[in-house]
């Protein structure tokens, strides 16, 4: 069985399409959450699904021809802002010459902004918020020859106007059937992290508490965080075991540690069910800072091998104004205690916030170099990624009143891309020092460029001296040359 199609041979009902979302290679393959959870309910609705991943399968358009002959209700498209709204307005506008079938778009983009992405001619359709209902309403709706109207969640043309439905109620995440994964090739998902040789991932919450003034989530979740329960949990890593031959995983969720009492339920429950997983999760610093030290000896022996955590800066002052909630001493902390318990540290770090001066910036090179320097169980920096000013979220509307002009039409948001963005208090030497900060630190993770890359983070870190990197801007000319894609 092709392993993008939803039933054997017949053809589906529905098309559902993860665009990519970078210019550059990539050599991972996150899961496709949206797109499987959406076909989860459809499929329970009696609908066959079939799933076409980009990322995955880059020389889509054959079988989407395919998919497409077989007059499929709707064709669904799930987009981030950013470059995944170039490669989803591709496919789209792929389909529209080709089909009949109306065009969906879900996720994060057309929930916070469905009325510019429902004036654009290749979308018919978005979905607000969580789509797994609303797109089995919808896809009734049309098989009867229905608009979109009454339909919670949604948002459809009318007369060519734009018009946007009430939003849905949250989802009871116990209530959703199981993942599709044979929508999928399981294989291309699979890989080696922390020791394991077939790490996964697992969804099992949703939503964030708190209001970071940089993210989407505050709008998209409205703070509301919910989860499946324990035994539930438990029983999908059991799953993966036993059908996959799964020995790592990857909790992917937007805030895994929220409720203590359910982490250590899950921990403890991997424990006497002897799942023997190596695991890695993203984490708060506040969360860990408040803890005992016997919960971070339980994440331990539950498999837990490393922690990714968001600092974002190295500025007290900064670290405030984002909401962030946490502060550069407890950062430091957080290390010493992940250290003594033997727990891989993963950090992530964003640069070019408004309003960021000169010693911002020298306080978050020197906390990288704090976080890495005599740390034996220092994994990576993540980043650090550039501030980029998305609609919805706190910072956006001082980002309008420090010059910056969000796009008037859905393509223009494809090019809010932190590795190229282009904002107006960032010029200069100062983005220069951001962007080479970015590539030093990824130079440090490389073996061929470990000390020269160190060597120049290290004069930037301790000396303030900015040694530019010149092979940064010589490296994508020599590829692009070449004919090749230039990955990072």
């Amino acid at each position: 069985m092709d392993a993008h199609r939803g039933k054997s041979d017949a053809a589906a009902d529905v098309v559902l399409f993860r665009p990519r979302f970078s210019d550059y290679s990539v050599t991972a393959f996150p899961l496709p959450w949206g797109v499987l959870s959406i076909a989860s309910s459809l499929r329970t609705a009696g609908l066959a699904v079939r799933i076409v991943d980009e990322l995955a399968l880059p020389d889509w358009a054959g079988p989407l021809k395919e998919a497409l002959a077989g007059k499929p209700v709707f064709f669904g498209v799930s987009v981030m802002t950013g470059r995944q709204i170039q490669y989803g307005l591709r496919v789209s506008r792929f389909v529209k010459a080709r089909s009949r079938a109306p065009v969906v778009w879900g996720g994060i983009h057309p929930s916070v902004l469905p009325e510019q992405t429902l004036a654009d001619r290749s979308v018919d359709f978005v979905v607000t918020g969580e789509g797994e209902e609303t797109a089995v309403e919808l896809a009734r709706a049309l098989a009867g020859g229905r608009d979109g109207a009454g339909i919670a969640g949604l948002g459809f043309k009318r007369n060519g106007r734009p018009e946007v439905n009430g939003d849905r109620p949250f989802l009871d995440l116990d209530s959703l059937p199981e993942t599709p994964f044979d929508l999928i090739d399981v294989e291309r998902y699979v890989g080696t992290r922390f020791g394991a040789r077939r790490s996964f991932e697992l969804c099992t919450s949703r939503g964030c508490p708190h209001n970071c003034a940089f993210c989407y989530s505050p709008v998209f979740s409205r703070r509301r965080w919910r989860t499946m329960s324990v035994g539930r949990i438990l029983g999908r890593v059991r799953r993966l075991i036993d059908e996959f031959r799964i020995d790592g995983l990857t909790w992917r969720e937007d805030d895994f540690f929220v409720d203590r009492e359910r982490v250590k339920a899950i921990c403890e429950g991997l424990i006497r069910e002897k799942l023997r997983i190596r695991w890695h999760a993203d984490c708060r610093v506040d969360y860990l800072d408040g803890c005992g030290e016997d919960f971070l000896e339980l994440l331990k022996e539950s498999g837990c091998r490393a922690l990714t955590l968001g600092v974002e800066s190295g500025s007290d002052r900064i670290l405030k104004r984002i909401g962030k909630g946490i502060t550069r001493e407890q950062v430091l902390r957080v290390k010493d205690r992940l250290s003594r318990a033997g727990i891989v540290q993963n950090y992530h770090f964003m640069m070019g916030f408004p309003g960021e001066t000169d010693d911002d910036l020298r306080l978050t090179v020197s906390l990288m170099d704090r976080l890495m320097r005599n740390n034996p169980f220092f994994g990576h920096i993540n980043g650090p990624s550039l501030y980029t000013p998305y609609p919805g979220t706190g910072l956006f509307e001082e980002s309008l009143r420090r010059g910056f002009e969000p796009p008037s039409r859905l393509e223009d948001w494809a090019d809010m891309d932190w590795h190229a963005l282009r904002i107006p208090w960032l010029t200069g030497r100062k983005r220069r020092i951001v962007e080479d900060t970015a590539w030093n630190i990824m130079g440090i993770a490389q073996r061929g460029l470990r000390a020269y890359s160190l060597l120049k983070f290290r004069l930037l870190a301790r000396r303030n001296v900015h040694v530019p990197c010149f092979e940064r801007r010589l490296l994508p000319l020599a590829h692009r040359l070449r004919g090749g894609a230039y990955d990072r």
